[in-house]
């Protein structure tokens, strides 16, 4: 009895300690948007919807982007978190792999990869979200 209580302890243990380093890693991985992107650099990008990424802590639309000569840049658009996005009457399906759309937000720091954060989303049938926390007209978030 002894040696298995010992056992029921060391197995309580090592999944306190596993969930404590998950919480942890997300904890450490979560960013703030100033950190990262940067308000004085609003880009408006059109491309077609290549992938959606609908994972914690940040829901990512990545699309692909053609230039007049027909070269594709591909970006990724980061945004609110997947439980937000839901209460805002979002899914993952909402966005439609292979559909157009024109994306506003923020250009990353870095300058180097093309990646951004969404503002507002603009489908190709004209309608459009905004995806920002607070005041739609507030230009700092």
């Amino acid at each position: 009895m002894i040696c298995r209580m010992g056992h029921t302890n060391s197995i309580a243990v090592a999944i306190a300690l596993a969930a404590a380093l998950l919480v942890s890693g997300s904890a450490l991985a979560h960013h703030s948007f100033q950190a990262e992107f940067d308000i004085s650099k609003p880009v408006t990008l059109k491309g077609d919807v290549t992938k959606v990424e609908w994972v914690n802590p940040h829901v990512y639309l990545h699309i692909a982007v053609r230039d007049d000569k027909g070269a594709v840049t591909n970006w990724a658009f980061e945004t609110l978190g997947p439980g937000r996005m839901r209460a805002e009457g979002m899914s993952k399906q909402t966005f439609g792999i292979g559909r157009t759309v024109t994306l506003k937000g923020y250009a990353a720091r870095d300058g180097s990869k093309n990646l951004g954060f969404l503002r507002q989303v603009t489908f190709d049938d004209g309608h459009s979200i905004e995806v920002w926390l607070g005041d739609p007209d507030d230009v700092n978030p």
